[in-house]
């Protein structure tokens, strides 16, 4: 029975009780269709009924921008005599600009210089930040620097080689003015600062964005590890883009396991002693035991966090360690130096600097945690589901790909966006999207279409909108192709389904005799 009769005949069919009962009189006799009935049945063809999960998506838009945007400001008064250019990148190791012809250079770090280094300086995490700059520059080729916060004779051959680089006459002393503390790589925005100009200190020479946040790791053993057993090799760094918090393993040293404790680096950077019992009081062991209370290694409750290493500290570090896969003997507790270090909240694993396996000459840095560089933000309605913490929403690009996004913070402070007296407030929800297209790259911000599962059937029965009979009393079928009548036409019958989700011009149907690779008509 060709399309256009049963379409036709639909009008006045009776349909059976239940789904897919539809009674229907006899076909006419294809000799006596109408030329009309002739060229509706030339543009008929067939398809399969297919089995497939159907989705549907809600859609709303977002914008793709960088995450931060960061100053650079003079350390120093005088007249700019060379600056860095829009579209320039900064990184560690960068001449920001010149000041009365004297180099300004870019290192990382999150301390800001307040004062002139010297072997005269007290210990301070400043001058742990610059041997940390020093070494990952190649500045102690004799890998004789110690990461600490003591400025020691071999900090100040480091200071020698690297001011000589710059064409400065090194005395192996550094003074404020010659340094800016950056957060990460940036790409300059704009500059304010110019030839000729007058800068004072504290004055922006620049803004830039941040294309990559660096919080610079070090391994501390390459050194100092006489008699304990330990060759300084590196291992087993955590996976990139793993959340760091406190008690994350950040990396194996020898059999020492490298955690992050999060707090402020600029107090107490990194463990830089042995602590066991009998050792002097100290803030490291209170970040010790907050971490191991806070990773339940104190279940009777019997440490106090202080600055004291004590028998219960002791019994909550062996809990910790055996829980790391580390056996203990009879002997001392031993917290090795180069345990743990001190980070911001909120990073993420960034690749390694140096490869896993690798013995270490001498104190490294090996590792860089991270933030987004680039992040999505829209706003959604107060307590809105969709968008919780750690939700999946799919990122479109300009470009026509499509990236899965993690939420990952729901902003705090609510406004009304719609302007209409009682709507519910919004807002700001911030997606994480780990593979960004480079597409995007000369933008510094771009507008990006979110889409959202709305509704999905699972193994779904789906034929094209366009294969749907609508039937006269109501309710929709098929027309199920049975085989060739003698003239060529296909021969057809009808059974009524009920349909489903609609999208990208597909409907799931459900009724009797409806399965897959059925072959149902269809306009050509």
């Amino acid at each position: 029975m060709s399309r256009s009769v049963n379409v036709a005949l639909a009008l006045v069919v009776i349909v059976g009780a239940g789904v897919g009962g539809v009674a229907y009189a006899k076909s006419k006799n294809p000799a006596t269709l109408d030329a009309a009935d002739t060229v509706a049945k030339a543009k008929l063809a067939t398809t399969k009924v297919q089995q497939k999960d159907l989705t549907t998506y809600d859609e709303t838009t977002a914008t793709l921008g960088f995450t931060t945007s960061v100053t650079v400001s003079s350390p120093v008064e005088g007249t700019i005599t060379s600056i860095a250019k829009t579209g320039d990148t900064i990184d560690a190791g960068t001449v920001v600009a010149t000041i009365d012809g004297n180099p300004v250079v870019a290192l990382i770090g999150d301390v800001p210089g307040y004062r002139d280094l010297s072997t005269t300086s007290a210990d301070g995490a400043d001058v742990r930040e610059l041997e940390e700059n020093l070494v990952l520059l190649g500045f102690d080729p004799d890998h004789k620097i110690v990461i600490d916060e003591s400025y020691d004779a071999a900090t100040k051959a480091a200071v020698t080689l690297w001011e000589d680089s710059l064409g400065l006459d090194g005395d192996g002393k550094v003074p404020q003015s010659q340094i800016v503390y950056v957060p990460g790589k940036l790409l300059v925005d704009t500059v304010t600062g110019t030839v000729g100009g007058a800068a004072k200190s504290g004055s922006t020479l620049l803004t830039g964005r941040q294309e990559e946040r660096k919080f610079l790791v070090a391994s501390t053993v390459g050194q100092g590890s006489a008699g304990t057993g330990r060759d300084g090799t590196v291992s087993t760094f955590a996976a990139a883009g793993t959340a760091v918090s406190t008690g994350t393993v950040l990396f194996w040293e020898s059999y020492v396991p490298v955690v992050a404790i999060e707090g402020d680096a600029a107090a107490t950077p990194a463990l830089d002693r042995d602590l066991k019992i009998g050792v002097s009081d100290g803030t490291d062991i209170k970040l010790l035991e907050g971490m191991l209370k806070a990773g339940g290694f104190d279940p009777s409750n019997s440490m106090t966090v202080d600055d004291h290493f004590d028998a219960a500290t002791a019994y909550a570090v062996v809990l910790w360690q055996e829980s790391l896969g580390l056996a203990h003997t009879d002997g001392d507790v031993v917290v090795h130096r180069g345990s743990f270090v001190v980070v911001p909240s909120g990073l993420f694993v960034g690749a390694p600097i140096v490869s896993d396996g690798t013995a270490l000459a001498s104190d490294s840095v090996v590792l860089s945690l991270t933030t987004a560089a680039r992040e999505v933000t829209t706003t959604a309605p107060i307590g809105d589901a969709t968008f919780a913490v750690g939700a999946t929403i799919d990122v479109e690009f300009p470009d026509g790909t499509e990236q899965p996004g993690t939420v990952v913070a729901v902003g705090t402070v609510a406004t009304n966006t719609s302007n209409v007296p009682g709507s519910t407030p919004s807002v700001t929800i911030t997606i994480h999207v780990d593979d960004i297209p480079t597409t995007v790259d000369s933008f510094v911000q771009i507008p990006v279409t979110l889409r959202v599962v709305s509704d999905s059937v699972p193994k779904a029965f789906v034929v094209p909108v366009s294969g749907l009979v609508a039937l006269a009393e109501g309710g929709y079928a098929l027309e199920v192709v049975d085989g060739k009548n003698a003239d060529g036409t296909n021969a057809t019958h009808l059974i009524g389904v009920s349909t489903g989700l609609f999208t990208d011009g597909f409907v799931s149907v459900t009724g009797k005799g409806v399965k897959a690779s059925l072959e149902i008509v269809v306009p050509s």
